[in-house]
């Protein structure tokens, strides 16, 4: 990553990987969490006007991206193993809760640290990627738009296709958008580009597909749902049938005029969303645990 394409303050030593943020502002904090084949700097556009109004922002690489480690093994990036980096982040710098922000991988990320960690979670604003629970069974509708996912299942296989003839098939289908013209620099790196695909194979193959937990604990906290109208990889119907997962206030917005890279197309929508939504709801209660007898 360019010294231009960062906004990185420091880095960590978390669950056995460094992890590279951005830590800025006081205030409650903000956890936002990217998704692929992103970093940090899909938030560049929201980081200082929620800095201005007075949160404290926190913008990590996840594990396989930008500055952070990247294990080359596929089980290094299961759902529960990010999960707990953002913990271990989240505690290394002090911060019992927070509000949580995600998109794409890291929506899923944020959906999974919401319902597993309820009092570590403040508001929960996640865009593009609905709950675990509507994606666990999917419409064969969605399964044609996200067909890619089981295209970047072979090993050794779907790099090469990806890197052939100047990355030709991975810009066809990032389809000239997000940070398009960036992310073949950045994947070409060391390791870059298994890291990156091996969200995929550890999440979202058809193995996976058969491991999924079918009850998940309800959504406590807040919850704000986004999703654009142009998203050609992630249907409507996965933001909106989320929230029969979600026991908290629910908020759904459709954004018109944007890729499925919302905070880059909108980026003045996604700040106002985000700064008329944080703080602003009650959280349903968390449930007290029964003694064992």
């Amino acid at each position: 990553m360019t010294t231009k394409d960062s906004l990185l303050t420091g880095s960590a030593h978390v669950n056995g990987v460094d992890i590279a943020y951005v830590d800025k502002g006081e205030g409650d904090p903000v956890v936002l969490l990217h998704g692929f084949p992103d970093s940090h700097y899909l938030w560049r556009h929201q980081i200082d006007p929620l800095v201005e109004a007075g949160f404290r922002v926190v913008a990590p690489d996840l594990r396989g991206f930008g500055g952070s480690g990247k294990p080359q093994e596929p089980e290094a990036y299961e759902m529960r193993t990010i999960v707990n980096d953002v913990v271990g982040l989240t505690q290394h710098l002090g911060i019992a809760k927070a509000h949580v922000v995600g998109h794409d991988w890291g929506a899923a990320i944020a959906w999974m640290y919401a319902f597993l960690m309820p009092r570590r979670v403040d508001h929960l604003a996640v865009f593009s990627v609905g709950h675990p629970g509507v994606f666990s069974t999917p419409s064969i509708e969605q399964r044609a738009a996200s067909w890619y996912m089981l295209f970047y299942q072979f090993p050794g296989v779907s790099e090469q296709l990806l890197r052939r003839n100047g990355w030709r098939l991975f810009k066809e289908i990032m389809g000239g958008e997000g940070d398009h013209q960036r992310y073949p620099r950045e994947l070409a790196k060391p390791g870059a580009l298994t890291a990156a695909l091996n969200w995929y194979r550890a999440n979202r193959s058809p193995a996976a597909e058969l491991r999924v937990e079918s009850n998940f604990p309800p959504v406590l906290a807040p919850t704000l749902g986004v999703w654009s109208t142009g998203d050609k990889a992630l249907l409507e119907e996965g933001m909106t049938g989320s929230q029969k997962f979600v026991k908290g206030p629910w908020r759904y917005e459709r954004v018109e005029d944007a890729s499925h890279w919302i905070p880059l197309d909108q980026p003045q929508v996604v700040t106002e969303l985000l700064l008329g939504f944080l703080g602003t709801e009650r959280a349903a209660a968390v449930p007290t645990r029964r003694r064992r007898l």
